[in-house]
């Protein structure tokens, strides 16, 4: 079953298409499951709502899940980006609280994308699984970050354990601050990982 008709796009011209931005083609897409349901949407609905061809949106977007997880690979890279330029000196908590703030300060519409995105992961459980891919490029980052501050093996059970409790204290303070915090999801996050590592 399809969503409502959508608003007819604009003709498009024939040649080389035009710049298409995925993250508004994806917040377009998240106010759409929003108000007419995830399930009820198709990606051909998508495509007429950002007035793109379905072929463009699939190069973009393979799927769905695919759509609702886009906006992690920047948010690792932004990660990736302080964790390797920290100086030596500088504390583990005091880094990744630098990392935390510098992936996740957005613009309004990103903010409001990520809300969506972690809203709707709440509510389709099958939508994090399909992001466990994206997750673990994040937490082998946090390894390598963590083996050479604690002077230990990446395998070692301390780091193999921070890492999993890390990843998952900050995905769980991402889907607490979708529901229930109105200001950016930074602080919620380096609150959390202040709890995981607090005696560490």
């Amino acid at each position: 079953m399809s969503s409502p008709e959508v608003p007819a796009a604009p003709p498009r011209r024939r040649g080389r298409p035009a710049d298409v931005d995925p993250e508004r083609v994806a917040l377009l897409a998240l106010r759409h499951f929003d108000e007419y349901g995830y399930e009820q949407t198709t990606m051909d609905d998508i495509a007429a709502l950002a007035g793109i061809g379905r072929r463009t949106l699939f190069r973009y977007f393979p799927s769905k899940p695919a759509l609702v997880w886009g906006g992690i690979e920047p948010v690792v890279g932004r990660m990736h980006a302080v964790l390797d330029e920290a100086p030596a000196g500088e504390s583990i908590r005091d880094v990744l609280a630098a990392a935390v703030l510098s992936s996740l300060t957005l613009t309004p519409e990103s903010e409001e994308a990520t809300r969506r995105r972690l809203a709707l992961m709440g509510t389709h459980p099958s939508l994090i699984g399909f992001g466990l891919v994206g997750m673990a490029s994040q937490r082998e980052l946090l390894v390598g970050f963590l083996a050479g501050r604690l002077s230990l093996d990446p395998l070692s059970l301390r780091v193999q354990v921070i890492a999993d409790a890390l990843t998952a204290a900050n995905f769980s303070a991402l889907l607490w601050w979708a529901r229930h915090d109105d200001g950016p999801p930074a602080p919620v996050v380096v609150a959390a990982i202040d709890e995981v590592l607090r005696g560490i």
